[in-house]
């Protein structure tokens, strides 16, 4: 049997870890770690584009729906595999990736619903600095003396804006803005849920069509298990919980200071006006 199928993605450090277990401890829904089922869909669609077999196909209507086909079904048989052990009949997949291919994923399956996480760039970048300074022990590839690029918080701000995970986030997410793909997610922004997890739960439950789930905020279950120590982006990983939510700390301007803070937010301004933050 088919599961509903509910995609989180959005920015780093923008709680989509937090939302993830929130929504796990409703029994109904299984996932939420970080997952490479958008992997194993990009590399069909890359062999599907590319590959002789399929190029040569004279009945090019009916291999192209063959190919959606097989996508949904293998979506479909992932999502079963997971949910199995607890019965749940919804399967919650956590990908940065599905923002930009959520065309592509709406050819599969139109009915996915997509959340996006968004946050203060700002306290994005604050997150990493502090994340950069409690962990002296451990070296980012990015630091190399010689080319003197990775010494301030300047330039580390700098080399987090233009490299993954967050530089490439954020084109992914200007892209959904310019396209007006968005309209066809839910955009939630972490402060929000972390100021009104009841409220802003209830618009979540709403989107994807299921009964609101009660439950308290101030003892969320970790649901997930991931190893960070082999995450692509090392200590800027973190997906442990606070299992109380609380109002997120505006720090920025302490560890970013406020002129660097100002500059990032005018360096941004579609972001900063999409997603009303002021």
């Amino acid at each position: 049997m088919n599961k509903k199928i509910v995609m989180v993605s959005g920015l780093p450090r923008s709680m989509t870890t937090l939302i993830c277990n929130i929504l796990a401890n409703n029994k109904n829904i299984k996932g939420g770690e970080t997952s490479g089922l958008l992997e194993l869909m990009y590399a069909s669609r890359a062999n599907y584009s590319s590959s002789s077999e399929f190029k040569s196909a004279l009945t090019e209507e009916i291999m192209h729906e063959s190919f959606l086909n097989f996508c949904r079904q293998g979506m479909n048989g992932y999502a079963d595999i997971i949910c199995k052990e607890k019965g749940a009949g919804i399967y919650l997949d956590k990908s940065r990736g599905w923002l930009h291919y959520s065309e592509f994923l709406r050819e599969v399956n139109p009915d996915a619903k997509i959340i996006v996480m968004v946050r203060d760039i700002r306290s994005i970048l604050s997150s990493f600095e502090k994340k950069w300074r409690e962990n002296p022990s451990i070296l980012d590839s990015r630091d190399i003396p010689s080319q003197q690029r990775f010494i301030t918080v300047d330039q580390r701000v700098n080399e987090w804006l233009s490299q993954p995970p967050l530089g490439l986030a954020l084109q992914r997410l200007y892209n959904a803005h310019q396209t007006n793909t968005l309209e066809n997610m839910l955009v939630v922004r972490a402060e929000d849920l972390c100021k009104n997890p009841k409220d802003i739960m209830e618009k979540v439950y709403k989107f994807i069509d299921e009964p609101y789930f009660e439950m308290d905020y101030s003892n969320v279950k970790q649901m997930t298990v991931e190893n960070d120590r082999i995450s692509d982006f090392g200590i800027y990983g973190n997906h442990t919980i606070n299992p109380d939510v609380k109002p997120l700390k505006r720090d920025y301007d302490e560890i970013l200071t406020s002129s660097l803070a100002s500059s990032v937010k005018a360096n941004y301004k579609w972001f900063y006006e999409a997603f009303n933050y002021f």
